[in-house]
């Protein structure tokens, strides 16, 4: 056999290789997407699929999907069956009455619809990568709506994302939202500077990383007088969602440059001043922003917590700390699931209906009904959450609050007992609270100049006779006071409520 024969029946053997992989890498992709759009509707009921297209071709395909966000145009529950001849209220009595009720329930908002095209180009290689497939993928817009989109975007697209799927299944997507801009004389302006973030997702869906940067955002609102300021925002994520999207593990940050917030004063309209006009609230500026959120599951329960801090000043007063911490312990993840599975997919829940009416509130009803043996279950393993601290610093001076609310001790005979009933006898209410004296003093001062609290001096006779009566205690230079309810009965800085006199001995 002569070499030319050789390199024709191995240029022949790669295209058939080139183009069975080609085929394969097509078959996988489609698979993928009748998947994805089969599960979708059934993770929400405020998502569906209205109009899904998909044209293969041998190296690419182009997918059109369009889905509908919000309540469906039929989700209101079906109401209950009409009553018999005979118990049908007299004309213009008790029927106008329901009608009437039903007809001022509150409308669920009307639906958005998003058109999404993906622009696919089969591997191995594809689109100039070795890959499985990447996809371009953009919003469609009508012409109304791309007239809108370009007096904020200009020419470029809104919405841009571009995936690539590994031969594994595992895919990685780049999305930019572009900046927008608007000024309107005398109505205000935003100056928005986008959005890139990249998203990694395993193959088997049980993984994803994410990394987002905002790079910041101006607007101000001339009739309202609001003014806000964002600097730059960059957060990261690593989580384990092989337990679903509800109970997803792993560990968030998030870093804020600054975020400036005012009302100023307002101009006059018509050119007329007000006889009294209103006073500019002093501007509020948060910097450093430091956002951390994590969270784990072991013995099959759940905790996460989230922490909120910085610096920053109002007006003139420099705030040299601030911090938020929420948290949420001890979850019976299994029990969640099912009733975060249950609630999302109910369009009851979702506030789909007529809010009010007959129909819906029967709807929620069924819900409750149909969630509450899960929910008191849970109840077992002695969940916990709350507000666990909320702390402010000026000049060295501190003032925090923090709450928590749980149950302890639930046995499997306190199971059978009434919600209500279980909750009195086995809930927990945890509370506390600092404040330095000096603030009180001023915050009094200051109110009293407009007239909406008493006189500082008024002020400190109230905390002193507090003290007196034990609802409060002096700390040093501050104020505090512990509640808490446990056990069914109320505690108030670690004395009965119905024993404290009025010396609070």
């Amino acid at each position: 056999m002569n070499k030319k024969v050789v390199l024709g029946v191995l240029a022949a053997a790669i295209a058939v290789a080139y183009g069975g992989s080609t085929w394969w890498a097509g078959t996988q992709i489609k698979s993928r997407y009748d998947i994805a759009f089969d599960e979708l509707p059934k993770q929400t009921a405020l998502v569906r699929v209205t109009e899904r297209k998909y044209e293969r071709g041998f190296f690419g395909a182009v997918s059109t999907v369009t889905l509908e966000i919000g309540c469906a145009a039929d989700a209101a529950a079906p109401a209950a069956a009409a009553p018999a001849a005979a118990d049908k209220p007299a004309e213009g009595e008790e029927a106008e009455a329901d009608e009437e009720e039903d007809a001022g329930g509150i409308k669920p908002p009307k639906q958005l619809r998003l058109t999404i095209r993906d622009t696919i180009h089969h591997g191995p290689l594809a689109g100039g990568t070795l890959a499985a497939a990447t996809i371009d993928s953009e919003l469609v817009l009508d012409e109304k709506t791309q007239a809108a989109a370009k007096k904020l975007f200009g020419d470029a697209k809104p919405l841009s994302a571009r995936t690539k799927v590994g031969f594994s299944g595992a895919f990685t997507t780049d999305l930019t939202v572009a900046p927008a801009k608007l000024v309107e004389e005398g109505k205000g302006r935003l100056d928005w500077q986008g959005v890139q973030a990249r998203l990694e997702v395993n193959a088997a869906r049980t993984q994803a990383r994410y990394d987002l940067t905002v790079p910041g955002l101006d607007f101000s609102e001339a009739r309202s007088g609001v003014t806000m300021k964002m600097g730059k925002l960059a957060a990261k994520a690593d989580m384990d969602m092989s337990a679903g999207w509800f109970l997803a593990t792993g560990k968030t940050e998030g870093r804020l440059d600054t975020l400036e917030f005012a009302v100023k004063k307002k101009a006059a309209e018509d050119g007329a001043a007000p006889a009294e006009p209103p006073k500019a609230l002093p501007a509020v500026v948060l910097q450093n922003i430091e956002l951390v959120g994590e969270a784990s599951t072991k013995d099959g329960l759940y905790a996460s917590s989230g922490t909120f801090r910085g610096t920053g000043k109002i007006g003139e007063t420099k705030i040299d700390k601030f911090e938020l911490t929420s948290g949420a312990r001890r979850i019976h993840a299994a029990g969640y699931k099912k009733l975060a599975d249950a609630w999302m997919q109910s369009s009851a829940a979702s506030g789909c209906g007529k809010g009010g009416s007959k129909a819906s509130q029967a709807a929620m009803q069924a819900l409750a009904e149909q969630l509450a043996p899960d929910l008191k279950a849970m109840a077992k393993y002695g969940p916990e959450a709350g507000l666990d601290k909320m702390l402010v610093e000026i000049d060295g001076k501190r003032a925090e609050i923090g709450y928590t609310v749980s149950m302890a001790g639930v046995t499997d005979e306190d199971l059978q007992m009434p919600g209500t009933a279980l909750l009195m006898k086995r809930g927990v209410l945890k509370a506390h609270a600092r404040l330095p004296m000096k603030w009180i003093e001023k915050l009094a001062e200051t109110g009293a100049e407009s007239g909406q609290t008493p006189p500082p001096e008024m002020v400190a006779g109230l905390v002193e006779q507090g003290e007196q009566s034990g609802f409060v205690k002096r700390d040093g230079d501050d104020v505090t006071a512990q509640v808490e309810y446990s056990e069914g009965s109320l505690k108030v800085n670690g004395k009965p409520l119905g024993g404290m006199g009025a010396t609070g001995k």
